[in-house]
């Protein structure tokens, strides 16, 4: 999987999150999902994770209950309507 920006005429460029694969001989692409509506952080962000820069990441674990209650915490802030 790969980021793609698709450079358009008079307007800012679509960008599509793309994958390859193989038919036969032929290599073919299908697209994923249209990112264009996403803030570029998070665009940013997708696209050092797809290439593999989070791998050897050296934050400090959650531990699960702490996890647990931070989860509960953010998905009634989400409800509520806290940002």
């Amino acid at each position: 999987m790969y980021i793609a920006r698709v450079p358009n005429r008079k307007s800012k460029p679509t960008i599509l999150l793309r994958e390859s694969y193989r038919e036969g001989s032929k290599v073919r692409t299908r697209t994923l999902a249209n990112l264009t509506s996403w803030a570029p952080e998070r665009i940013e962000a997708l696209d050092r994770a797809l290439k593999g820069e989070f791998d050897n990441c050296s934050g400090d674990m959650i531990s699960g209950a702490i996890f647990g209650v931070l989860f509960a915490l953010k998905q009634l802030a989400d409800q509520v309507g806290i940002t």
